[in-house]
C-alpha cells in the first residue's frame, strides 16, 4: 500500500484484506507509469488494478496543486454500459478521495458516448473531466472539438477495457491512432481473453516496450450442456430458440438471477417473449436488452440488474464485456457462441467478484448445435483461446483520421506521417500509400479531382488543415467506423422512445401486421419523417425484427476442436458403433449420460447415410433434384473460408452455366446442372492455389459485395456521410451513389485508397482469403469419399436449411424449416447406407 494515495490505501484496506492476486502483478509496473497489459479472469479485480494507479495520481497531483481544466486520464471500454458500469464502481474510492482533498481541488469523474445529451455536453465542455470514460469514437470526436481544443494536451494515463473486443475490427484501428494523437504517458490494457499477447501489445503500444501482468485464465467455472428438451426430439438443424424456450423457462426459474444470451436480436426479441408468457409471475422481473433499445431503457434494465432487480434478462452481444452485476448467479448461453473467448467472457457475467465462481450453461438448439457445444466446452475447460486478427493498416480508418487531424490544427506531413506510424496496425505503412490517403482528402484524383467539390482538407507547401468549417462540422457527424443502417425510432405512449428498427422491416409490414419491440407486441399508429409512433397490440401474431448485422463465424480454434471432436466420434463408431461414441464423449469428453446420449443417436443416424464428416479424407455429397445436382463439401473451416471455396469453385467449374451456392461454418454446396455436371477431376481443379486470389476478385466482382463493402468504406473515409446535420441518411440512397461510385473508381482509378480498402476488407478481413488458399490446397491434394444419396445427410442439414431459407415463402420461414430438415431427418430412420 505504500505506494498508494493514504485515502486510497485506507479506501482499499476498509473493503479488501489484501491486493488480489492480478493487483498483485500489475501495481508494481502501474505505479511505475509503465504501459502495462493486465490479463487476467473476469472479477479477479484486474479492473481496480489499473484504476488504482491512476486515482493515485490524480490524488497526488490535487495535493500538489490545484488540478487544471483538462482531461488527465481516460477509460476506453468498447460498451457504453461498460463506461457506466465503471462510473458506478468508482464513485466510492473517487468519494473517499475527494473528501480528504482541499476544498476546490476535487476531482471530476464524467462519462461521455453517444447517449450523452446535449445539457451534459455542454457542461463537461466548460468544466472537463479529469477522468473521462468513453468510447474510442467519443474520444476521437473530442480531439477535433474546438471546445475541447488543448483538453487533453496533458493526459497522463489512458486505459483500454476489454482490449480483445477491439482488435479484429477498424475500430481498434481507430482506437490506435487515437491513442496516438494524445500520446499519454502511460498506457494500460485490460482483458480476460487477449490471445497472442504480440498481436495485443502492438496494438496497445505500437513498438514500444509493454510490461505484461497475467495470471492463469482458466479460473474456477463451472460450464454445463443443459436444456435439452424432454418433450420433443432436439432440432435436427436450424436456430429457432422456441423449441428451447421451455427448457430455457425452467432454468430461468431455478436461479436467482440469469443473463440470457443469444445469437442475435432478432433471437433476443423472441425468447424474452417467450419467457415472459411462460413465466407469468415474472413477467414484470423479465426485461429484454439490446443495441436497438432506447438508451434510457438500456440504462434502466443495467442499473436493475445492478440492483438485484429482474429474474431475468434475455440480451445479445449488449452486455457480454466486463460489466459487473454481482446478483447474477447464472449466464445462459442460447446456442453455441461460435468463440471459445466469447463463451468465456459471456460466462464471466456471472460470480462477478475477486473468488468467485463463474456458472452458466450452454443450450443448445439443433443437434449440431449440440456438437459444437461439447467443443467449446473442452476448449474453455482447458484454457484453449481465440487468436485474435487485426485489420493491416485500413486506408479508411486513415481517412478518417487524418481529416480529425486537420479539424484539430494544422500539421505538417511529415510529422503526421511519423505520428501515424507509431500506431500498432499502421507500422508497416509506407508513405506511397499515405501520400495517397492525402491526395483524395485534398480533392485530387482523375475521377473525382475535376468537379473540386470533394476536397476536404487544404494542402499548403508541407502542412495540411480543414478545408471549411462545413467539412469539420460533417466530420463530427460521421466520426466512428460502425456503419449504420438506416434507423426508424419507434415511440409508444407517452411518447415513451421504445428503441429502433430498419426502414427495410417497417417497409415489409401488412397494414395492421404486429411486431415485437423490447419484448412488448405493437402494431405501428402512424408514421412521420423517421419515427414511427405505435399501439400495443394484444393476441396477434406478431413478427421480430430482423436487424442487419454479420453473423458470428466459427473461430480458427473452435473449428480446430469441432474437428477433433468430429474424429473422435468416427473412430468411436467404427470401433464399436453407438455404444462406442457414448462412452467415449462420457470418458473422454466428460459430457453428460443424456448429451452423451443424444449426439450417440445423432451419429447413428448420420452413419445410414454416410460416416461422421471429417477433414481427411474430404466428403463430399451428390444429391440430385430434378435437373439440378447439390455438390456438398463438407469442410469445418468457418464461414469466411467456406464462403471463399464456394466462391472460387463455382466461378471455376460454372463455364458459361449457372452455378449457385451457400456455405456456413460447417462446409458449402454449389448447385450445377445434373446433365453437365463436373467429373471429380474438373473439381479437384477447381481447388488449384495457383491465382486463387485473381479468381476470387473476379468472383466477387459478379456481384454486389464490394459495392456494399465500398459504401461502409466510403462512410469510414468520409467520402459518403453516414449522417447529415438533419439525421441518418437513407440507406437506400446511399448505396445505390456508392456502388455507382465503386464502380466508376475501379474502372478509371483502381489504385484510389477507398478502393484498395474496399478490397483489402473483403478478401482479408470478410474471406480470409489467404488462409481459404491454403485450406484449397489441402482439400486438392486429401482423399476424397463421395457419396451419391437421396437427400442431405443428417450432418449437412443445417447448411441445406441454409440454402432454402431463402426460397421460403411460407409465413414463418423458421417454422417451415423446422418441419423441412424434421422430414428429411425422420426419413433416414429406415435408410440403408449411401451409394459410395
Amino acid at each position: 500500500m505504500k505506494g498508494l494515495d493514504p485515502a486510497l490505501a485506507s479506501w482499499f484496506g476498509a473493503r479488501f484484506t489484501a491486493y488480489s492476486t492480478i493487483q498483485a502483478k500489475a501495481l508494481p509496473h502501474t505505479l511505475q507509469g509503465e504501459h502495462v497489459l493486465i490479463l487476467a479472469p473476469t472479477g479477479s479485480g484486474k479492473t481496480l488494478a489499473a484504476f488504482l494507479s491512476v486515482l493515485s495520481e490524480l490524488a497526488g497531483r490535487a495535493r500538489t496543486g490545484e488540478l487544471p481544466n483538462e482531461v488527465l486520464a481516460v477509460y476506453v471500454s468498447p460498451l457504453r454500459a461498460l463506461d457506466r458500469d465503471i462510473h458506478r464502481n468508482l464513485e466510492a474510492p473517487l468519494a473517499a478521495l475527494n473528501e480528504s482533498l482541499p476544498r476546490g481541488r476535487q476531482i471530476r469523474m464524467e462519462v461521455r458516448t453517444g447517449d450523452t445529451s446535449d445539457a451534459e455536453r455542454s457542461r463537461q465542455q466548460r468544466r472537463r473531466p479529469h477522468l473521462l470514460l468513453t468510447t474510442p469514437e467519443s474520444l476521437s470526436s473530442l480531439l477535433s472539438q474546438t471546445g475541447w481544443r488543448g483538453a487533453f494536451d496533458h493526459t497522463q494515463a489512458v486505459i483500454v477495457d476489454e482490449i480483445h473486443a477491439f482488435g479484429e475490427s477498424k475500430r481498434g484501428s481507430l482506437l490506435a491512432l487515437t491513442l496516438e494523437r494524445i500520446d499519454p504517458r502511460q498506457r494500460i490494457g485490460i482483458s480476460a481473453t487477449a490471445w497472442p499477447l504480440e498481436a495485443v501489445q502492438r496494438l496497445l503500444v505500437g513498438a514500444r516496450r509493454c510490461a505484461v501482468a497475467a495470471v492463469d485464465t482458466r479460473r474456477a467455472h463451472q460450464l454445463e450442456i443443459e436444456g435439452l428438451p424432454t418433450r420433443y426430439p432436439l432440432a435436427a438443424a436450424g436456430y429457432n430458440p422456441y423449441r428451447i424456450a421451455e427448457p430455457t423457462a425452467d432454468l430461468v426459474a431455478r436461479a436467482n438471477a440469469s443473463l440470457v444470451f443469444c445469437s442475435t436480436r432478432s433471437a433476443t426479441e423472441r425468447l424474452g417473449l417467450a419467457l415472459k408468457i411462460l413465466l407469468p409471475e415474472f413477467e414484470d422481473r423479465i426485461e429484454i436488452h439490446h443495441g436497438s433499445i432506447d438508451p434510457a431503457g438500456r440504462l434502466r434494465i443495467e442499473d436493475g440488474l445492478a440492483e438485484g432487480c429482474f429474474k431475468a434478462v434475455v440480451c445479445s452481444t449488449s452486455l457480454e464485456l466486463g460489466v459487473d452485476f454481482a446478483a447474477v448467479d447464472q449466464v445462459l448461453l442460447i446456442g453455441a457462441p461460435r468463440g471459445v473467448s466469447r463463451t468465456l467472457q459471456r460466462l464471466g457475467r456471472s460470480g462477478h467478484r475477486v473468488g468467485g465462481v463463474a456458472r452458466g450453461s450452454l443450450v443448445p438448439l439443433s443437434h449440431p448445435d449440440l456438437l459444437e457445444c461439447i467443443a467449446i466446452r473442452e476448449a474453455a475447460r482447458n484454457g484453449r483461446l481465440d487468436a485474435l486478427r487485426i485489420p493491416r493498416a485500413p486506408l479508411d480508418v486513415l481517412a478518417q483520421a487524418l481529416l480529425g487531424m486537420a479539424v484539430e490544427r494544422p500539421h505538417r506531413l511529415d510529422e503526421a506521417f511519423e505520428k501515424v506510424c507509431r500506431a500498432g496496425p499502421y507500422l508497416d505503412l509506407d508513405r506511397a500509400r499515405f501520400d495517397a490517403v492525402i491526395e483524395y482528402l485534398a480533392g485530387g484524383g482523375t475521377v473525382l479531382g475535376p468537379y473540386g467539390t470533394y476536397g476536404k482538407i487544404l494542402v499548403e507547401g508541407d502542412t495540411f488543415r480543414v478545408a471549411s468549417k462545413a467539412v469539420a462540422r460533417a466530420y463530427y457527424q460521421n466520426v466512428g467506423t460502425i456503419s449504420d443502417d438506416y434507423q426508424v425510432k419507434i415511440v409508444g405512449r407517452g411518447n415513451r422512445k421504445l428503441g429502433e428498427v430498419e426502414e427495410s422491416f417497417l417497409s415489409g409490414l401488412q397494414p395492421g401486421e404486429a411486431f415485437i419491440i423490447g419484448g412488448r407486441s405493437v402494431r405501428v399508429k402512424r408514421l412521420h419523417a423517421d419515427t414511427a409512433m405505435v399501439e400495443p397490440a394484444e393476441g396477434e401474431r406478431v413478427r421480430t425484427p430482423r436487424w442487419m448485422g454479420g453473423k458470428m463465424s466459427l473461430t480458427a480454434q473452435l473449428a480446430l476442436e469441432e474437428r477433433r471432436l468430429r474424429r473422435a466420434l468416427r473412430d468411436a463408431w467404427e470401433a464399436q458403433g453407438e455404444e462406442g461414441v457414448e462412452r467415449a464423449l462420457r470418458e473422454d469428453w466428460q459430457v453428460s449420460r443424456e448429451a452423451a446420449g443424444t449426439v450417440a443417436r445423432f451419429v447413428s443416424r448420420q452413419n445410414r447415410a454416410a460416416p461422421v464428416p471429417v477433414d481427411s479424407p474430404v466428403q463430399v455429397e451428390r444429391i440430385r433434384r430434378g435437373r439440378t445436382l447439390l455438390l456438398i463439401f463438407h469442410v469445418v473451416a468457418g464461414r469466411a473460408i467456406n464462403r471463399s471455396l464456394a466462391w472460387v469453385l463455382a466461378h471455376r467449374v460454372g463455364g458459361k452455366g449457372s452455378v449457385g451456392g451457400n456455405f456456413d461454418d460447417h462446409g458449402f454446396v454449389i448447385s450445377v446442372d445434373a446433365r453437365s455436371a463436373p467429373l471429380e477431376s474438373d473439381l479437384r481443379a477447381g481447388f488449384a492455389p495457383k491465382g486463387w486470389r485473381e479468381d476470387l476478385i473476379e468472383a466477387l466482382e459478379k456481384t454486389e459485395t464490394l459495392g456494399r463493402k465500398f459504401r461502409a468504406v466510403a462512410e469510414i473515409g468520409q467520402l459518403l456521410p453516414r449522417r447529415t446535420m438533419k439525421g441518418p441518411v437513407p440507406r437506400k440512397s446511399a448505396t445505390w451513389n456508392a456502388a455507382l461510385l465503386y464502380t466508376t473508381l475501379k474502372q478509371h482509378e483502381p489504385d484510389h485508397p477507398l478502393v484498395r480498402e474496399a478490397i483489402r476488407e473483403t478478401l482479408e478481413d470478410q474471406l480470409d482469403a489467404a488462409n481459404a488458399t491454403l485450406e484449397a490446397a489441402r482439400i486438392r491434394e486429401a482423399p476424397w469419399e463421395i457419396f451419391d444419396l437421396p437427400r442431405p445427410s443428417p450432418f449437412s442439414l443445417t447448411l441445406f436449411a441454409a440454402f432454402n431459407r431463402e426460397v421460403l415463402l411460407a409465413q414463418d420461414p423458421d417454422r417451415a424449416l423446422d418441419d423441412l430438415v424434421a422430414q428429411l431427418y425422420d426419413e433416414w430412420e429406415d435408410s440403408h447406407a449411401a451409394v459410395r
